[in-house]
């Protein structure tokens, strides 16, 4: 059993990893991190990979501790819907509508769509986080309604 739950505990690290790599490709943080070459687009070198490194250590981290307080199942599902939700918002019309547009249809990704991923991240972790509380306390009400008013001496 315990093999498992380390799997668990592993995975869901790897995958929360992964959740943060999708959302900062469509950031502007490889910019930041690497610079832009003189034709505009981004290179990977060894900065990108240190940072991989790290945010898999973080990762790592913030699992175990999710599921050492119980949170995992939280943090999971707003992740996904957080994947979701950016997946469905840069692919539509309304995606990057926020960033300058040029004459030619080309938008640089600023600090616009950064402030747009957080607030991604921060309102379906949110919605998730209400969600199964209000799933919980319903739960806790049901089972409070079964058990006796008056204790058996």
């Amino acid at each position: 059993m315990r093999i498992i739950t380390v799997t668990l505990k592993v995975l869901f690290g790897l995958a929360l990893c992964g959740g943060l790599v999708y959302l900062a490709l469509y950031s502007n943080l490889l910019d930041s991190l690497e610079g832009p070459n003189l034709d505009g687009s981004v290179s990977i070198t060894w900065r990108s990979g240190i940072a991989l490194i790290f945010l898999i250590a973080v990762c790592q981290l913030v699992s175990f501790l999710a599921f050492r307080r119980g949170t995992a199942l939280v943090v999971g599902l707003g992740l996904a819907a957080c994947v979701v939700a950016s997946y469905l918002l840069f692919g539509s019309k309304l995606g990057f509508i926020w960033e300058p547009h040029n004459a030619d249809g080309t938008f640089p990704i600023t600090w616009r769509s950064d402030l747009v991923v957080i607030s991604l991240l921060s309102v379906t972790q949110g919605i998730a986080f209400l969600s199964l509380r209000m799933i919980g306390s319903d739960t806790v009400k049901r089972d409070t309604k079964r058990v006796a008013a008056h204790p058996n001496i």
